[in-house]
């Protein structure tokens, strides 16, 4: 298992479900990217106050993306983390 340190966090994004409109877009037409991002918190550095599970705001583009042995990784500083969501 991966596990960050020196006050990294190792995230999930949540993609948003894109609904069919049924809408005829030109083909060269890109998707305006959203400046931040929903992302779940799967695991912490030893000294972070926040938990597993938490669904944190990050700015997309401080998201880095590690590939390892064939799998994905999203990773993201703690102090990039702009606040998280609660039930």
């Amino acid at each position: 298992m991966f596990c960050p340190m020196n006050r990294y966090l190792a995230i999930e994004i949540i993609r948003e479900e894109k609904k069919d409109s049924g809408i005829l877009v030109p083909e060269e037409y890109k998707e305006e990217n959203s400046a931040y991002s929903l992302v779940k918190l799967l695991k912490t550095h030893d000294n972070s106050s926040l938990e597993a599970g938490m669904k944190l705001a990050v700015p997309t583009h401080m998201i880095e993306e590690l590939q390892l042995f064939g799998k994905k990784h999203c990773v993201v500083l703690e102090n990039h983390v702009i606040g998280f969501f609660s039930d």
